[in-house]
């Protein structure tokens, strides 16, 4: 019988208790370790984990443990220092997303994990949803025909001081974009399954929003094969009702999601109304992740294709920056030119 993938989680903020929850929930995966800064929050783990080691900072944990991966979930500007320690102790990564802050420094970490020959995954959870898998296979099996255009809108109120929430947004450079549309523009890469060629972008933050910078961004995305896509996001809306939607228009019907995480229908060109599609039930933010998690023991053990790998996060994440400068210079940003001038 094998034995449970040992896990080392750095980090028990509000993302790492809930990592911690996902790995109590399997039999297959247990804690070799946990490491935090915070003394509170490593009692309150000790208290309901009084078998695994507490640690309060990475290096006695990797020098004490035996572990056959790291999970990192922490704020990413510590990122590219805590990912050297790992390699260079020897152990396969999975992050957090953003990588990093920094294109360059999310580079280097990609880079670190090459020249150590170890696996490099971040989590961008959302594509293990049912509703982003269906949306794919959709879109890529052209059951409706050639996509045309989409339209994503995410309105949100959020309060980044509620106590749930990490408080590191609050200060942030770009907060929008590189902590929620992150999510949203990877979502577009892999659902259409096509890299995104031209972004025309403009992010702001209107005067009563409690983030230090930009919380709304807009953007007009030219995908392969001529796939237009316009995306609104916002964590600043003027109202507290969530407002969510995903509009696919295809040569022969519409696909529509309506609900964040879930709730998607279709219609061809000449019906009357929408068809409801049958989803699996999913626990958003625990069973998708626990599938991503599921994906990279599965490479680490038996050499199974990564998915969410550095490298492709990096496709994202250059987005992210490209969007940051059509803004800040007012230009369309050609992405090919982008990813040479980064050295992607």
């Amino acid at each position: 019988m094998t034995r449970p993938f040992r896990v080392l989680q750095l980090g028990l903020g509000n993302r790492g208790r809930m990592w911690a929850e996902i790995i109590d929930d399997r039999d297959d995966v247990v804690h070799s370790g946990v490491i935090d800064t915070n003394p509170a929050r490593l009692d309150d783990f000790a208290q309901a984990h009084p078998d695994v080691p507490c640690f309060a900072n990475l290096e006695s944990a990797l020098a004490e443990t035996e572990s056959d991966a790291v999970v990192l979930v922490t704020p990413p500007d510590g990122h590219l220092a805590q990912a050297r320690a790992v390699f260079a102790a020897g152990l396969p990564l999975l992050s957090e997303k953003p990588l990093a802050l920094d294109l360059a420094e999310a580079r280097t970490i990609v880079d670190l994990a090459d020249e150590a020959g170890l696996p490099l995954v971040v989590g961008l959870n959302f594509r293990y949803l049912p509703v982003s898998q269906k949306t794919r296979e959709l879109v890529t099996g052209r059951v409706l025909g050639q996509p045309g255009s989409g339209h994503f809108v995410y309105h949100r109120n959020r309060d980044g001081r509620a106590l749930r929430l990490n408080k590191y947004p609050l200060t942030m450079r770009h907060p929008m974009m590189l902590e929620q549309s992150i999510h949203h523009l990877d979502l577009i890469r892999f659902c259409y399954g096509r890299e995104v060629e031209r972004v025309a972008c403009r992010t702001w933050t209107p005067s009563w929003s409690m983030s230090a910078h930009d919380s709304n961004v807009a953007c007009l995305l030219t995908l392969e094969g001529g796939l237009e896509v316009t995306y609104f996001g916002t964590w600043t809306s003027g109202w507290n009702a969530f407002d969510f939607q995903w509009r696919t228009d295809c040569d022969q019907g519409v696909i529509v999601q309506r609900q964040l995480h879930e709730d998607l229908a279709f219609a061809r060109t000449d019906d009357a109304a929408l068809t409801p599609i049958e989803l699996p039930a999913c626990r958003a933010f625990f069973d998708d992740t626990s599938a991503l998690l599921s994906r990279f023991i599965a490479h680490v053990r038996d050499g199974a294709p990564i998915e969410c790998s550095g490298l492709d996060h990096l496709l994202t994440l250059a987005l992210c920056f490209a969007g940051i400068e059509s803004s800040e210079t007012g230009i369309v940003v050609d992405m090919p030119t982008f990813y040479r001038q980064h050295g992607l």
